[in-house]
């Protein structure tokens, strides 16, 4: 790769974390419009798993969860996992491995296709404002 690509990437990178922070927090703020959806429980839960290299217990992704929106969302970790378990890993979104007595998640490449689709419209969305 070419130094121009390598910056290109790096360029792109920092984008797409600013453009997560925005969505954390824009979710943050206006998490009460969807918060009844099952559809926001998958969102918050892919948006976690996302930049994670390795697998999550459904304690660390609430963390991330509420790290991540500064402590406006707290999902807890019972609701999270019948959110994995009965659709995301059900669907190809989600892998689960048991790894010391404990199930833990991490996105698939179909799970970030659906995120990266999700954050497109909502940014989308945003910027028409």
């Amino acid at each position: 790769m070419s130094d121009k690509d390598n910056e290109n990437v790096t360029a792109n990178k920092r984008e797409d974390k600013i453009t997560l922070q925005l969505i954390w927090k824009s979710l943050s703020k206006n998490y009460n419009m969807v918060e009844g959806a099952q559809l926001s429980n998958s969102f918050v839960i892919l948006l976690s798993l996302m930049n994670s290299n390795e697998h999550l217990t459904t304690n660390q992704i609430s963390g991330i969860i509420s790290k991540q929106s500064q402590g406006e969302i707290y999902k807890n970790p019972g609701t999270i996992k019948d959110a994995l378990d009965k659709r995301l890993v059900r669907e190809g979104f989600v892998s689960s491995k048991i790894i010391e007595n404990k199930t833990q998640y991490s996105i698939t490449p179909k799970g970030r296709k659906l995120l990266k689709g999700w954050i497109g419209f909502l940014s989308a969305i945003t910027e028409n404002k």
